[in-house]
Parts: structure tokens; sequence; C-alpha cells
């Protein structure tokens, strides 16, 4: 089953966090806090987001992080991509497999993988964060 991680979650739910404060810093305390999550994981979770420029950081009083860009500008595919590395859905994409030669299903398994980051790439974090519209009852 594919899945995010809890490296990828919680990166989502901290830039989620950060995304409704509109340019104020968040500390990691607030962050955990509010969200409920490791300490010493999110602080390892936003210093990578940090290192790749999806967020701002500024140490002191009323430092913290905070996004470098309107949520809606962030896709999943970055966030991912910068927690986990480079996304493959298989071996054949890493280009590690003993079996590239004899492989049958290389060709299809890469296209599923490519489909699979553009769906990410088009997805951005106001996409996860978006209340769900209430849905009138079905009549019967």
């Amino acid at each position: 089953m594919l899945r995010f991680t809890r490296r990828s979650e919680y990166g989502l739910m901290a830039l989620a966090y950060l995304g409704q404060r509109a340019g104020e810093f968040g500390s990691v305390r607030a962050i955990v806090e509010e969200l409920n999550i490791p300490k010493r994981l999110l602080a390892e979770v936003l210093k990578d987001l940090s290192k790749v420029g999806l967020v701002d950081s500024v140490r002191g009083p009323g430092g913290g992080y905070r996004l470098t860009s309107h949520p809606s500008q962030i896709s999943l595919a970055n966030v991912v991509e910068a927690l986990e590395g480079p996304m493959h859905l298989s071996d054949c994409g890493a280009g590690s497999c003993s079996l590239t030669t004899s492989c049958l299903i290389q060709g299809g398994i890469s296209r599923v993988g490519e489909e699979i980051r553009s769906v990410l790439q088009n997805h951005t974090l106001v996409d996860v964060t978006a209340q769900p519209q209430d849905t009138p009852a079905l009549s019967v």
C-alpha cells in the first residue's frame, strides 16, 4: 500500500499550521502544542523544509518558521521530495534493480510512478487543508 511517511504527514501538518498564520512565525513549541506531534521529529522536518526554501526560519524571541510562498504555491510533491528524496514507486525508478534486463513491468511501473508524481505535483497545500463542503443528504 502506498502512503505518506510520518515525516511527510508531519511536514504537511506543520505547513498547514503555518499557512493559517498569514506570514507570522510559528515556533516549534507552538506547533507541537497545537498539533500534538513529536517535537524532535518536527524540528528535523522543519529544518529540512528550511533547507529547500519552503519555510524561512528565525531564531530568538518571536522567531520560528513561516512559509516562503502562499499555500496554493506549495505542491505536495515538493514537500514529499524535500522530506523523502526523489519519489520512486519501485527499484525500477531508482535504477537499483538487478532485474532490469529481464523485467516485464519496468515501463508500466515507471509510467504509474510518473502519474502519481503528477497528481502530487498538481495538488497543493490548500487542497489538503480545505474544509470539505457540507454535502446535502441523499433523498431516497
